[in-house]
């Protein structure tokens, strides 16, 4: 029983080992989308439950499939401080440039095996579309401080 829990241990040590050196190597590849939007105050509500309702589930298959690692995730400002004000900001982390090509051909196709008959990705956007004063994405990429 001792042998089974050292060499249990001796094998997460080396996996997590080659994880780490995995993503050491293509820490640099990934692309990050973040996406602002201005909402007044009376739509706050209808923008949460757009995105709770039918895009985090889209965003999970979309992680479940290996185009996105970590969570989609949304933030709002605490303060806001500064122009360009926004009201609600979503992250996602795309694998790598690739896997935004592959984003863009699956999307349809993937939240209609979600949502059957809804007329697919563009029907979501188009209600968040009709209650945001504003909307913009950056595209961005980490830059390694060590040569």
């Amino acid at each position: 029983m001792k042998r089974i829990i050292q060499s249990i241990l001796v094998l997460c040590v080396l996996l997590s080992s080659v994880t780490a050196a995995y993503s050491l190597e293509d820490r640099y590849k990934l692309v990050i989308e973040e996406s602002f939007y201005v909402v007044k105050p009376e739509n706050t509500d209808k923008f949460l439950e757009v995105y709770r309702e039918k895009l985090l589930p889209f965003w999970s298959e979309m992680r479940n499939r290996g185009i996105i690692v970590g969570e989609y995730k949304l933030y709002s400002q605490r303060l806001h401080t500064l122009d360009p004000h926004w009201t609600f900001k979503t992250v996602v982390v795309f694998r790598n440039y690739e896997a935004v090509g592959r984003w863009l051909e699956l999307r349809d196709d993937v939240y209609d095996g979600l949502f059957p008959g809804e007329g697919g990705y563009k029907a979501p956007r188009k209600e968040i579309d009709a209650i945001t004063e504003s909307h913009w994405d950056e595209f961005i990429k980490e830059i390694p401080l060590e040569k």
